[in-house]
């Protein structure tokens, strides 16, 4: 056992280590037959299967390969494939899969000096079950071939004029559109077949729940796709791919609804990402969140199904905690693998208490309005693109979120949980037109508690008992209704916060000189949307004390005031804040 390359073999007297209890047997054989964990755990056999598995999660490769030779227990959890891919994923880079995710980790940090020391196989024994495994073993084989074709709730339409979009869904709820996409290139050419030809060679983007970088050649992503049988599968999320494959972008074009996006008035690399090119197998999907900066966005799917789940503004989720800082207003949300939110928790919702559904067919877009939760689970491989804007509907809050502080983050997102201390109901409204076919009931939420901290934390566990902590309250909210109103939500801005002295966000779609740059730039290429880029500055970057500083060093100096033109700031915009000390 001296060389590291030897930790991972198994030894030749090792009792085999079983695979999780066969998914034909009932989960309720765990009590019996289970002789084995007590003598090969010893005292560790307090701990549930669960925890065991997080603490062997936070040792590093070579001592997983120690502990795998204590017991035949410990053989079992440090072989587990999702202990692997979680050691993979912590390490990032170029990945090529290879058929498992031990040998795909060992061969990426050298761990192994040849295949065939890896071709050995896994040893297998009786008198050990677990339910924790055997349900983690059940997301990652579980086959959705078979889920509903229904229509579930969200309306379908062939195609809108814009005038009856903007009047009937934007900025108001979700909507389907069967024809948008019908004279794409895309509509035809966006296979994995032919993408595999066309584009087999290129590195693309991967998207999972991890800090590195991950990348892969298309035709190594689709073989590791073929092989897979991961609980959350790797998919390509790529926001450069217009870049790396311009051809790409000469295949679809932005449908009619959604061709004004107030960000393309800055240079591309200025820009916060928009568009993503999105291939998944199935069980892979987006877990819940709400689109950065409050955009909004539209999908097209050009092949497979895709099955969405979403819930209005303000609308936490069950299973999901929405974290805000104190410190910057970075947003952090603890959620459940879409998959595991479809198995584990969905069951358990009330019909009331269920979100707005659909499943998404080829060929069709899905329009996603600024601030809705939504969760999306691939029921067979798919191919996608979207991307996400700003339009005049959703203009201001997208300003509101880039505003310093936190409070104002947190109820956009969790609505009046992020109020502590008062009764309120957790009220969505919208028009009866567009939510008709969906009859959701009013829902009190558990008291709420504040935290000395300061920091927020939202949650709804499956049982639908909420909490929302926090630090500043505002004192007349005890009947209030939440609304997703701007009007209503800037009440929540922290007035003492201010944009030149206080720390910008990190989870701000762009960087505090770009948002200064982007609204200057508005308010001289769109003159005749200044009276709403007035508004979205005052609640972004405090444009209107800017301008009344601006005004009285040019009374003080007896300089002319300043023209219409120059009523945003240009660079850093703190001189004048000086001048007026």
């Amino acid at each position: 056992l001296n060389s590291p390359t030897r930790y991972f073999l198994p030894s030749p007297h090792a009792p085999k280590p079983s695979k999780p209890t066969d998914p034909a047997r009932s989960p309720a054989m765990e009590s019996a037959g289970n002789d084995r964990r007590d003598a090969a755990l010893g005292s560790l056999a307090v701990l549930p299967d669960e925890l065991l598995c997080a603490i062997v999660d936070l040792l590093q490769p070579t001592d997983i390969g120690r502990l795998a030779c204590v017991s035949s227990v410990m053989y079992i959890l440090c072989n587990e494939e999702p202990l692997w891919m979680s050691k993979y994923l912590s390490v990032g880079g170029h990945l090529e899969y290879k058929c498992s995710w031990k040998k795909t980790t060992l061969s990426r940090l050298s761990l192994c000096s040849g295949n065939s020391e890896l071709e050995q196989k896994a040893r297998h024994f009786d008198g050990f079950n677990s339910l924790f495994l055997y349900r983690r073993w059940y997301r990652c084989f579980t086959t959705l071939s078979s889920y509903s074709f229904d229509n579930g709730h969200v309306e379908r339409k062939d195609d809108l004029s814009l005038d009856h979009f903007h009047s009937q869904y934007d900025g108001k709820g979700p909507v389907l559109l069967g024809k948008l996409a019908e004279t794409w290139p895309a509509r035809t050419k966006w296979t994995i077949q032919q993408l595999v030809h066309d584009y087999g060679e290129v590195t693309f983007r991967i998207s999972q729940r991890s800090p590195k970088k991950i990348i892969m050649k298309l035709k190594d992503y689709v073989s590791y796709m073929e092989l897979q049988h991961d609980e959350d599968p790797l998919y390509i999320f790529d926001d450069k791919f217009g870049e790396t494959t311009p051809a790409l972008l000469e295949d679809y074009r932005v449908p009619h609804l959604f061709q004004e996006d107030l960000f393309g008035v800055l240079d591309y690399e200025q820009r916060p990402a928009f568009r993503w090119l999105i291939i998944g197998p199935e069980r892979s999907g987006a877990s819940w969140h709400v689109d950065p900066g409050l955009t909004s966005a539209w999908n097209t799917l050009l092949c497979g199904r895709k099955r969405w789940a979403l819930y209005p503004p303000g609308r936490v989720p069950g299973g999901v905690t929405v974290h805000v800082s104190d410190e910057d207003g970075d947003v952090d949300i603890e959620t459940p693998t879409s998959l595991q939110w479809w198995l584990d928790i969905y069951p358990h919702l009330a019909e009331h208490e269920k979100p707005l559904e659909c499943t998404q067919l080829p060929g069709e877009t899905i329009f996603v309005p600024s601030g809705w939760w939504h969760c999306v689970l691939n029921l067979e491989t798919t191919v996608a693109v979207t991307q996400n804007f700003v339009n005049q509907s959703n203009f201001e809050h997208v300003c509101l979120d880039m505003a310093p502080g936190h409070c104002h983050k947190g109820v956009c997102r969790a609505g009046l949980l992020a109020v502590p201390g008062k009764s309120v109901r957790d009220i969505e409204n919208h028009p009866a037109g567009t939510m008709s076919a969906w009859n959701h009931n009013d829902m009190t939420r558990a008291e709420k508690r504040l935290k000395g901290s300061g920091s927020v934390r939202a949650s709804n566990s499956a049982n639908q008992c909420a909490s929302f902590e926090f630090s500043d309250v505002h004192e007349s909210l005890e009947n209030q209704v939440f609304s997703y109103d701007i009007g209503f939500l800037s009440q929540f801005l922290e007035k003492e916060k201010d944009h030149y002295t206080s720390v910008w966000s990190p989870t701000n779609p762009i960087g505090q000189r770009e948002a200064r740059e982007w609204l200057r730039r508005l308010w001289v290429l769109k003159p005749e949307l200044r009276g709403l880029i007035w508004k979205g500055a005052c609640l972004a970057i405090s444009v209107d004390k800017w301008y009344a500083c601006l005004e009285e060093v040019s009374a003080c100096h007896s300089l002319p005031p300043p023209s219409e033109d120059e009523k945003l700031p240009v660079g850093t915009g703190l001189h004048c804040f000086r001048q007026c000390d």
